[in-house]
């Protein structure tokens, strides 16, 4: 399997969160990784490290997002709607812990589509 980091993308990320002061999102690690092997038919994936890995090693909440071949294919407006619903799935604690599609989830990816514009991200218009 080969990950394949996008550095530009954490970075912009990490702006477009700062910008918009979503504060849940500054305090936790997110990592953005593209895999152009995956047979899914999804377009994006989050992962979480769960709480005990957290205690055991002294580690604070780690996230990856994961960008799988179709995302590719996405216009900008596309990619960063999935970017925003992978972003909902983190709870406001922050916690490691991930957010299925309640209500809460609901209300944090409108609010993260209205907020969030290609512009914030420059590094999706580019082709992956």
């Amino acid at each position: 399997m080969a990950y394949i980091r996008l550095a530009e993308v954490e970075t912009d990320l990490k702006n477009a969160v700062a910008r918009h002061g979503i504060g849940h999102l500054l305090s936790v690690d997110i990592a953005v990784v593209y895999n152009p092997n995956s047979r899914s038919r999804a377009v994006a994936r989050i992962w979480g490290l769960n709480k005990i890995f957290q205690e055991v090693y002294g580690l604070r909440p780690l996230y990856v997002v994961e960008l799988l071949r179709h995302f590719a294919e996405l216009s900008c407006e596309a990619r960063v709607r999935a970017v925003a619903h992978e972003l909902a799935h983190i709870p406001s604690t922050g916690s490691g812990a991930l957010r299925p599609h309640n209500r809460y989830f609901w209300r944090d990816y409108r609010r993260y589509v209205k907020l969030f514009k290609c512009d914030d991200f420059p590094s999706l218009k580019k082709q992956l």
